[in-house]
């Protein structure tokens, strides 16, 4: 069946070459037609694979490997194609579009299967997801900018305004909005998919997780009701899994957290990115529920506090291939930004909150990215945030927690920015006041 999956994603991905390349090169030829004859192809891709996982004939591990490699493949085939540069005006907003339908679907896969840090395969969110990257030039992977992705929100609200009854539509919106960090927004759209696909359990996790995020990351109330609709509808979905898991272990209910992470692991594909840190989650719950450790001696306060970051979206990100389930030791605390340099700040410019060792490479160990409308917000910063594997949190202490306002949407600092920086503290530490207080030269 895996077969099956991977030879249609070919095909599709041909595709999608196939009609690209004169979507590119032609501003005579009808880009809207193609361009949504494309997301028709992909849809009908997507909406073959769901029938068969809800006709049982394939299972929810086969169901998201299918998926991943359909999108995968989608994400190779435009990967090269530099959008901004290639033919007339109109023909590369055409081919935005169609990369807004193709590049952020991956975004959760969220943004593999959503920090929101998941929404951010690689933000993922955090930190980044696998799947919010578009390739360079040489073919290496980079993330997408706040501006790349801001421009794709445009143009799917545009589309959206065409085809208002588009569930896939609202939730790749909803999806790309949590990429923003910009939550309220990413739960309406996901309310409006919802209304349009109340049966989708996926959904129902997904709407929970932003509804979490906007509640100060806490699962408890709407957001739970939300969690028990989808394992009603699916009990092997693996981000209702992951969250409901993140609530008992927030509440101190190891066991049934145990039970719900093992579920959740048992649901998901085996080479899956966020397992491992599934799997770093449930030793720590077994070893709480047998009574073994305080939840303050378990590295990073457990599965889902890293903070309760780690408890909605990071939950939500294993779920959806940022897995956050597990995060390991960190740091929190809360940004401001100074008073007499509120007026040198847009709302919607970009905030960097990072980490880097106080002695040693300066390399960032995590970093998450907010908006300056946000300020001031509480942050958590922990390993599943690292931007390479060897350079983590746990591995430097004591370290440096920046913040910075980039006006641009890039992370590296440029005239005009503004920063400010911790004195150094020691990994685990959960009061760390960064105050924005200076303006990069």
């Amino acid at each position: 069946m895996t077969g099956f999956f991977l030879a249609a994603a070919i095909l599709l991905a041909t595709g999608v070459g196939v009609l690209l390349w004169p979507l590119l090169r032609s501003a005579q030829d009808s880009q809207e037609k193609r361009a949504s004859a494309i997301v028709d192809l992909y849809r009908d891709q997507l909406r073959e694979l769901e029938a068969e996982r809800k006709s049982g004939t394939v299972e929810e591990a086969q169901y998201q490997q299918g998926r991943r490699d359909i999108e995968r493949h989608l994400l190779d085939e435009v990967a090269g194609v530099d959008i901004q540069a290639a033919g007339p005006r109109r023909a590369r907003w055409s081919a935005a579009l169609i990369g807004t339908f193709l590049l952020l679907t991956p975004i959760a896969l969220y943004v593999v299967l959503g920090t929101p840090e998941a929404l951010i395969p690689g933000m993922e969110t955090s930190g980044q997801p696998q799947g919010n990257t578009q390739a360079d030039g040489k073919g290496a992977a980079r993330p997408l900018t706040s501006a790349q992705v801001q421009k794709m929100i445009d143009a799917m609200l545009a589309n959206l305004k065409q085809s208002p009854a588009d569930v896939e539509g609202w939730s790749m919106l909803a999806r790309a909005y949590a990429y923003q960090h910009q939550y309220p927004d990413a739960v309406r759209a996901y309310t409006r998919a919802v209304a349009l696909n109340p049966k989708d359990a996926h959904l129902l996790a997904d709407l929970a997780d932003a509804m979490a995020m906007t509640n100060g990351q806490r699962l408890d109330g709407e957001p739970m009701k939300l969690i028990e609709r989808a394992l009603q509808i699916d009990p092997k979905e693996i981000k209702a899994l992951a969250l409901a898991g993140t609530a008992a272990f927030d509440h101190q209910q190891y066991a049934k957290a145990v039970d719900y992470w093992e579920r959740a692991l048992q649901a998901a594909p085996n080479d899956a990115p966020f397992s491992q840190n599934l799997r770093n989650s449930l030793a720590e719950a077994r070893q709480l529920a047998a009574g073994n450790a305080s939840p303050d001696a378990v590295p990073g306060g457990g599965a889902g506090t890293g903070g309760q970051a780690g408890s909605a979206s990071n939950a939500t990100a294993a779920a959806s291939g940022a897995a956050g389930a597990g995060a390991s030791a960190g740091v929190r605390g809360k940004v401001a930004l100074a008073a007499n340099l509120a007026a040198k700040a847009a709302p919607g410019d970009t905030v960097f909150v990072f980490a880097r060792a106080a002695q040693g490479p300066r390399v960032p160990l995590a970093l998450v990215r907010r908006q300056v409308k946000d300020l001031p917000f509480e942050f958590s910063l922990d390993d599943s945030m690292a931007m390479m594997p060897d350079f983590t949190l746990s591995k430097y202490s004591p370290v440096i927690i920046g913040a910075r306002i980039s006006h641009s949407g890039e992370a590296i600092a440029a005239p005009g920015d503004l920063q400010g920086f911790s004195k150094p503290v020691t990994v685990g530490a959960s009061a760390v006041s960064v105050t924005i207080n200076e303006v990069v030269q």
